[in-house]
């Protein structure tokens, strides 16, 4: 650079340029160090900060893992501890029918007594099975975590089956007899709508007449087009009368209008019986005779739509002549029944009249732990039923009567069978906890603590790095401000020639 020149001072500019530099780095510097983070938004690291964001959410997913198992063990420690109240009251009983087995000093007011022992203790054991739930999930009545897989999602779209109750296990299947509706209007001019032709002159519609023209209204809204309200007249083309429809705001996301099949089609966005449409013109024409019915002069309009409703077969049973239950209290495309919860189906299964074979599988009795990061990370386990009705093999608990020798050596047999059913069933709960929830937990700890380690070696701030940097930047700044300021003295140089 001439120290003669004063247009460009290439120094200054230079001096500047450095200054801006390490002004952005000690704020970068600043920033991390106030933050705790290296990356604060994707320009830090554009690839590190995808990387641990995927971090990010492995570690909450995690964590949420970890809290599931928890509750599981939890939820087992429910149910076992329930078991071991039945297991203590089928002792009992297994006592009172070895003292009625035996002929010393018993007759038959004492067997009667410990009879009435007996039943006192067997509606005890099914309230247990009754009673005994977690989070309002019941344990111990066959129910506990009712387990359905959606087989077909082409009809199914969501499921909400809460319980199988008293069905079989195995696949399910849905016979649509009602198709679901919307609510619905047509021009009824038997095909003769073309978009682009004017209403005026479709079928027995004339509004050529001096003053001939109509107002729409949907749901009591005045259809707006881009002038204001919309005007029907001799003019007017069908594809205007779709689009201000279609575009007045009021009516957006309740209705749409099309032209179909050479028909002027207004119809609700949605399905169902709580869809309501009401179609008005009102004006001056010499003829709407079709604009809504070709039976007269008809100016309203009003139509409800339809919910689905099917029969649901379950177990596997086939629809004709299976176990039906009729799914008829639900709404729009979803069908409901008040004790087994409800099925959601797809637009195209729910409209259509028609069988759907085994879409659904259901399960009862199967608990589910979502215990991993991933979809499909579970753990599944069962709990029998510990109704009195259902222990025993060689007959049902519930039937057991102590009142004679053969009817209590014939019990101690069957309690005998309850007492081995409860206890596999706490076996089978307590390895359960032992070999799969608490094991996960701890595999789950000890990798959620390398995956938080590597989040952190990645988007953390390292101070000890940043603060060397920080250092850096700041004496560059200071340096760079006073070479600044030196560099700008610089032209004055000139004046010395000047003077001379």
């Amino acid at each position: 650079m001439s120290l003669t020149r004063i247009n460009q001072n290439i120094s200054s500019l230079n001096a500047q340029r450095n200054l801006d530099i390490n002004s952005r780095r000690i704020g970068q510097s600043i920033e991390r160090l106030a933050s705790g983070l290296r990356i604060n938004r994707g320009a830090d690291d554009p690839a590190g900060l995808v990387i641990s964001e995927l971090l990010r959410a492995q570690v909450s997913g995690l964590d949420v893992a970890q809290q599931n198992a928890s509750e599981g063990v939890n939820l087992i420690k429910s149910a076992e501890g329930a078991l071991d109240e039945v297991s203590g009251l089928l002792r009992q009983m297994r006592d009172l029918s070895v003292d009625a087995a035996s002929d010393s000093n018993k007759n038959a007011d004492a067997r009667a007594a410990l009879q009435a022992q007996v039943e006192s203790a067997l509606r005890t054991i099914d309230q247990i099975a009754v009673n005994t739930k977690y989070a309002g999930r019941s344990l111990l009545d066959g129910s506990a975590g009712t387990s359905i897989s959606i087989i077909d999602n082409s009809s199914v779209s969501t499921q909400g089956i809460t319980t199988l109750g008293d069905q079989d296990d195995g696949y399910i299947s849905v016979q649509v007899n009602t198709a679901a509706e919307k609510a619905t209007s047509s021009s009824d001019t038997g095909g003769a709508v073309d978009g682009g032709s004017p209403v005026d002159g479709t079928g027995d519609i004339d509004l050529s007449g001096g003053g001939d023209a109509l107002s729409l209204y949907i749901n009591g809204v005045k259809v707006q087009d881009g002038a204001g309200d919309l005007v029907i007249d001799s003019t007017t083309t069908w594809n205007d009368v779709v689009t201000a429809i279609n575009t007045t705001s009021a009516l957006e996301g309740q209705v749409t209008a099309e032209i179909s099949a050479g028909e002027l089609v207004i119809s609700s966005d949605a399905y169902g019986s709580d869809q309501h449409l009401s179609v008005e013109y009102s004006g001056t024409a010499t003829s709407v005779q079709d604009l809504l019915d070709s039976s007269g002069e008809v100016y309203f309009e009003a139509d409800y739509g339809v919910d689905c409703v099917a029969d649901v077969a379950f177990g596997g049973n086939a629809l004709d002549g299976g176990n039906d239950v009729t799914f008829d209290a639900g709404s729009g495309l979803t069908i409901s029944h008040a004790t087994y919860g409800s099925i959601t189906l797809t637009e195209s299964a729910a409209t259509t009249q028609a069988d759907y074979t085994d879409v659904l599988y259901g399960e009862d009795g199967a608990l589910s732990f979502q215990i991993g990061y991933g979809a499909g990370e579970t753990a599944t386990t069962s709990i029998q039923s510990v109704k009195t009705v259902d222990l025993g093999s060689t007959s049902a608990l519930s039937d057991i009567d102590i009142s004679t020798v053969a009817g209590a050596e014939a019990a101690i047999t069957v309690i005998d069978e309850a007492i081995n059913q409860v206890s596999t069933v706490r076996g089978n709960l307590g390895a359960f906890q032992v070999n799969e929830l608490d094991a996960e937990a701890r595999s789950l700890a000890v990798a959620r603590e390398n995956l938080a380690a590597s989040e952190s070696e990645i988007r953390d701030t390292d101070f000890g790095r940043e603060m060397a940097e920080f250092t850096t930047a700041q004496v560059l700044v200071q340096s760079a401000t006073a070479f600044l300021s030196q560099a700008n003295a610089l032209p004055q140089q000139v004046l010395q020639l000047i003077r001379t």
